[in-house]
């Protein structure tokens, strides 16, 4: 407690800005004070934590590994003491929360507008930033510029990263209604023989399938590489080319496109998509909110 009578804690609200920022000017903005009380401040902090705490680049500031093992920490303080602060309730009916949520374009289509349709009928004052999916997605929800991320890939989440599964799904693959290959069996030789699409949003030269294919000796001919999930039926329908993707897309685009759905002819693995969030924003009121009722109605769809 003697350490803590010393602290001013205005100054770790002012290291959370500079955290999130990266810039002096920026944070000086956000917590609308000028830029030369901000420097000040920064200096005081230097002093405070006896160390750096930012190296200046021309990307703007670098923090060091000392504010970075304490970030995660400095949030949930910061959290704590605002809803020590603040009365403990939430009410959709009067909020004006904004959220950034994370996640493929697929499974924007597929899964997410009845969460839309539910969200704003519960809080019409609610608003929403929706970003594709990228490979630092934990680093976007560690440094606060999302709040909610949805992945199938998650199998070795952070300790400060909660995931909690919604629904399970399985790769398919789909070709062009008058493909040669449509009326009948789709098997192993015809499918390695075949022309193929990657979807690959990182630019991977091989996906799961090209993996266990080569667990047994056998390989595909992957000739189309597109980053867009729902982009590639279109070219599938257009093309004899074959396309492997998860089911719950491959049956949505089916409902629209001259295209047809069949097992792919190698076992792979059921995987679960997860919805995925930081530490920081466990205990948040309006994002326990959130996450409850995305879960509910994602629950639903995929028990359909």
């Amino acid at each position: 407690m003697n350490k803590l009578n010393q602290v001013d804690l205005n100054l770790l609200v002012a290291l959370q800005a500079l955290i999130r920022t990266k810039s002096v000017t920026k944070a000086a903005l956000q917590l609308n004070i000028t830029q030369s009380a901000m420097s000040r401040t920064l200096q005081r902090l230097r002093h405070q934590f006896g160390d750096p705490l930012f190296v200046r680049t021309k990307g703007g500031l670098l923090p060091t590994e000392r504010t970075i093992e304490m970030s995660t920490s400095l949030d949930c303080l910061l959290q704590h003491a605002e809803t020590l602060l603040n009365p403990a309730a939430f009410e959709p009916k009067q909020a004006n929360t904004h959220f950034t949520l994370m996640m493929s374009d697929f499974f924007s289509q597929v899964f997410m507008p009845p969460v839309y349709k539910t969200l704003f009928e519960q809080a019409p004052g609610v608003s929403l930033t929706c970003l594709n999916r990228q490979p630092d997605m934990m680093e976007k929800l560690s440094l606060g510029e999302a709040d909610l991320s949805f992945s199938s890939d998650v199998q070795k989440p952070q300790a400060d990263i909660y995931a909690q599964a919604l629904g399970p799904d399985r790769l398919v693959t789909m070709m062009r209604k008058n493909h040669p290959l449509a009326n009948q069996p789709l098997t192993l030789d015809a499918y390695c023989n075949s022309a193929h699409a990657l979807i690959s949003m990182g630019g991977d030269r091989a996906g799961a399938i090209d993996l266990a294919l080569a667990k047994i000796g056998r390989k595909r001919n992957v000739v189309l590489r597109m980053p867009h999930f729902t982009a590639a039926p279109y070219a599938i329908e257009q093309s004899d080319l074959l396309l492997t993707l998860p089911g719950c897309l491959a049956r949505k685009m089916a409902e629209h496109l001259q295209v047809i759905v069949m097992d792919t002819p190698i076992e792979t693995a059921t995987y679960q998509y997860h919805m995925v969030w930081h530490a920081r924003q466990h205990n948040n009121l309006a994002h326990r909110w959130l996450r409850t009722e995305v879960q509910k109605v994602l629950s639903q769809a995929f028990s359909e």
